[in-house]
């Protein structure tokens, strides 16, 4: 099989303007933890692997090291009331890690991406949602392990209050040019809506380059 070819469960929420940011500790810590089973899951080929893109005051990338799917890590980029001037980008999450996947030429059982609207171009702009999160679990994990990815999205969902919250089936990419394109790994930042601002639209299924399946959001 090549690398792009294996299938995935993808999910995309899209929390509501005044959601409380995920990239918050007390935010990002149960979240978190309700996916270390899967994490665990999908780290049998290699341990998992984290970055996150994140600025100091005066702008300037702040370097983290390596980071993992570990407390010690989620507590070096998470954002507590003592980094609150640390502005907060991007973060990705492979289990196992892109180097493991490269190595074994497979992608990702679990992959996670995160990102902070206000800082993709649209700071100081009116948005239809604040944070924009992608999650994609391979289907040869399993039934049971998408849904639980599902679940603990949906109760996520359900906590920001999500304007978006939908699933759709694909491969990790797209046969093009004797490689791949149109990556999960791309989604986030180009590969979700058609080109324009999704702020100025109605966010139905003509914004979205791909079609969604609309879920709910967990009940109370």
């Amino acid at each position: 099989m090549a690398f792009f070819s294996r299938d995935y469960e993808v999910f995309l929420l899209l929390a509501a303007p005044g959601a409380t940011p995920l990239w918050d500790a007390e935010q990002w810590t149960p979240f978190a933890a309700s996916l270390d089973g899967l994490i665990a899951q999908a780290s049998t080929r290699g341990k998992a692997g984290v970055r996150s893109h994140q600025y100091n005051p005066k702008g300037k990338p702040i370097a983290f090291g390596r980071l993992g799917w570990d407390g010690k890590s989620h507590a070096r980029w998470t954002h507590t009331p003592e980094t609150t001037e640390a502005r907060f980008m991007s973060l990705e999450a492979w289990a196992p890690s892109w180097t493991t996947c490269e190595k074994d030429d497979q992608a990702p059982d679990l992959f996670l991406a995160l990102a902070n609207e206000s800082l993709l171009g649209r700071e100081g702009k009116t948005l239809q949602f604040s944070q924009r999160l992608v999650c994609a679990i391979a289907t040869d994990m399993g039934t049971d392990a998408a849904a639980a990815l599902r679940l603990s999205l949906a109760q996520l969902a359900a906590q920001q209050a999500a304007v978006v919250f939908a699933r759709t089936q694909r491969q990790w990419g797209r046969a093009a040019y004797g490689g791949f394109t149109g990556a999960i790994q791309d989604m986030l930042i180009g590969g979700l809506f058609q080109p324009g601002d999704p702020h100025a639209r109605p966010l139905d299924a003509a914004t979205f380059r791909e079609p969604w399946e609309r879920l709910a959001p967990a009940s109370a």
